[in-house]
């Protein structure tokens, strides 16, 4: 495996630049894309949710995205390591390091539920194939959900089938394991999501779904909707916790970063608003209404299954789909931390499994909170009544961990490296580009993000 030296430790690296891209733009690329994004915009309003989520996109998150790939670029290790020795040669005496362990412990609590929502879905595409999902009555639907939700044993049966297979990729390495299942899931993907959408615009409505996400005449702003907007911009494309860092760890000498981040950006937003257009349609054409929250995959849309020819086709290919989408993030989610315990002397396949052992122990949280603690609020007592295990793990991540850390990593790359390592790192020469980069990096993201959260605060 071909390795170069960089400012941190020797390691694996992408078989080429195309690979780095597949492989990046699959870990960006997850349930936050099809899952989060449509039952948040739903949830939002829509048409207003678009506009701060692209917003966000633009000047928030892909700069941020930029940073922490420029870090891994420099760092050439697991993201603590990787921190430590850029402090150490930017000569700060602030621990940059913590971040990167928040970040680790961010990446274990994300997949503490991203495995249980993962198993679902499988668990979904099983029984439409199996039993036909057009034969199921609506009530039958949501007797099915409550059914397998109100047991425990089944969801973990389930999010351990997922744990054990994102530990077998990642165990694989860089190329055996993760570009090599990112370049078969990654097309796969594009392929059933664009049938989706076809499906959609003949037999949905497409026109009253595109009015719903773009038609900004009507729109409502608020705190919540803003957070909710950022929050999901830095979901969807997975920065913040160290992930991203990771698979810059492993970029080639000869990957143009700005330009390979953009190609990414754009294949993680495409994914985005085309499940926006294959799933809004068929909400709207049987009459539902898109604000059902999370259960949208799960309950609304089997419903809608029922109603359509090939329902359970369609439902199979759709939960198929998702479980790909499941694949790719997951895989680079339990990368970093891997990859730090590989350092105190574990193979790589058995740091892989221990990892994902920690994870489906955690789910357990998140499993609770659909069954027997469904109404257990154990923040209540400082106002966080309605918010059970995975609310509070879901949007602490989203809107609380993620966009510091990805403020941390900008204040890293803007102010505490040398401009000059700054521009080496991301092959720019020094013109617009550059300028209006770096300008976004170091002013306009921890101002953004420093207002958000101060107009929360007080209630704007």
């Amino acid at each position: 495996m071909t390795t170069e030296t960089g400012s941190g430790t020797r390691g694996p690296r992408f078989s080429s630049r195309l690979a780095f891209i597949v492989a990046t733009a699959g870990s960006a690329i997850g349930l936050g894309n099809v899952w989060s994004f449509t039952y948040v915009a739903g949830k939002n309003g829509g048409a207003g949710f678009m506009l701060v989520y692209l917003l966000a996109l633009a000047f928030i998150a892909i700069p941020v995205f930029i940073a922490e790939l420029a870090l891994g670029r420099m760092g050439r290790a697991n993201p603590v390591t990787a921190l430590k020795v850029l402090s150490k040669e930017a000569g700060s005496l602030l621990p940059w390091h913590w971040v990167a362990w928040v970040g680790l412990l961010a990446t274990i609590m994300v997949l503490s539920f991203y495995s249980v929502i993962a198993g679902q879905i499988m668990a979904y595409g099983y029984g439409a194939i199996a039993g036909g999902m057009t034969e199921w009555s609506v009530d039958a639907i949501r007797s099915y959900d409550a059914g397998f939700k109100s047991e425990p044993m089944g969801p973990l049966v389930w999010a351990a089938f997922f744990c054990a297979l994102t530990a077998a990729i990642v165990a694989s390495g860089v190329r055996g394991g993760i570009e090599r299942a990112s370049k078969l899931m990654m097309p796969a993907l594009f392929i059933m999501l664009l049938g989706m959408v076809v499906y959609s615009a003949v037999t949905g409505s497409f026109g009253k779904a595109v009015d719903f996400l773009f038609g900004f005449n009507q729109m409502t702003f608020g705190p919540k909707l803003f957070m909710d907007a950022v929050g999901q911009a830095f979901f969807t494309i997975g920065v913040g916790v160290g992930g991203i860092m990771i698979m810059g760890s492993y970029m080639g000498r000869d990957v143009h970063l700005p330009r390979a981040a953009g190609w990414v950006v754009v294949m993680d937003l495409a994914v985005a608003l085309l499940a926006g257009l294959a799933i809004f349609p068929l909400l709207f054409a049987a009459g539902m209404e898109p604000d059902v929250g999370p259960g949208l995959v799960f309950v609304t849309l089997p419903v809608v299954f029922t109603e359509i020819p090939a329902g359970a086709i369609v439902a199979f290919v759709f939960f198929l789909l998702l479980t790909f989408a499941a694949l790719t993030s997951s895989i680079v989610l339990l990368s970093p931390t891997t990859a730090k315990l590989e350092e105190y002397g574990m193979s790589r396949p058995v740091a892989a499994f221990v990892m994902a052992t920690v994870v489906l122990v955690l789910s357990m949280l998140t499993i609770l909170s659909f069954s027997s603690w469904k109404d257990f609020y154990p923040l209540a007592f400082i106002g966080l009544d309605g918010h059970t295990w995975f609310d509070l793990i879901r949007e602490g991540v989203n809107n609380i961990v993620l966009p510091l850390g990805g403020l941390a990593f900008a204040l890293m790359v803007g102010w505490g490296l040398p401009r000059e390592k700054v521009q080496t790192t991301l092959s720019l020469e020094n013109g617009a580009l550059f300028h209006t980069l770096y300008a976004l990096i170091r002013y306009a993201v921890p101002l953004a993000i420093a207002a958000l959260f101060l107009s929360v605060l007080i209630g704007f």
